[in-house]
């Protein structure tokens, strides 16, 4: 990989906060900036009950079971991101103009977005859910949120880490 974007996937890396997600409550999302940056979304979920959790409730939401299936060739190659007993594992990273917004999305879910909408499902309310964030501000070397810059280093991320189950792109 070259330096550089190794570099930044690590400070990336180094620099992420974590916010426990609450379906019931919006205050967790506060602390987000509404900037632009790089996430994860982290969950103790096991992908047995991912796989059963059934479609999205609007037809522009991620179809997390479908998302499981597209990916099964990568986990069994090793290069999706697994669960280590009943962990907390990364499920989900993406970019974001607006980190905030994002947040929000993943977690309420506009029936026009692409995205997790995971307040949906009854049944993940009872896991642990986290969406932990960097602000490009944040990083040192970086000062601008140029689209193509957030761009590589969510795939970069994706390369040294491991393919998350619920991407598609």
């Amino acid at each position: 990989m070259n330096a550089t974007l190794d570099n930044t996937i690590a400070e990336v890396d180094a620099l992420l906060k974590r916010v426990h997600m609450n379906f019931t409550d919006d205050s967790w999302r506060r602390v987000i900036p509404a900037e632009p940056g790089w996430y994860l979304i982290t969950t103790n979920t096991p992908i047995d009950v991912l796989k059963s959790i059934g479609s999205p409730k609007y037809p522009a939401h991620i179809d997390i079971p479908q998302s499981i299936k597209n990916v099964s060739v990568l986990y069994i190659l090793g290069l999706a991101i697994k669960q280590a007993k009943d962990e907390d594992w990364v499920v989900y990273n993406g970019e974001a103009e607006n980190l905030k917004a994002r947040a929000r999305e993943h977690e309420k879910g506009h029936p026009k977005t692409y995205c997790l909408g995971l307040s949906n499902y009854s049944a993940l309310r009872t896991y642990q859910w986290s969406f932990c964030y960097t602000p490009i501000s944040s990083c040192k070397n970086l000062n601008n949120g140029d689209k193509l810059l957030r761009l590589v280093v969510e795939q970069g991320w994706r390369v040294k880490h491991g393919w998350p189950i619920l991407c598609s792109k």
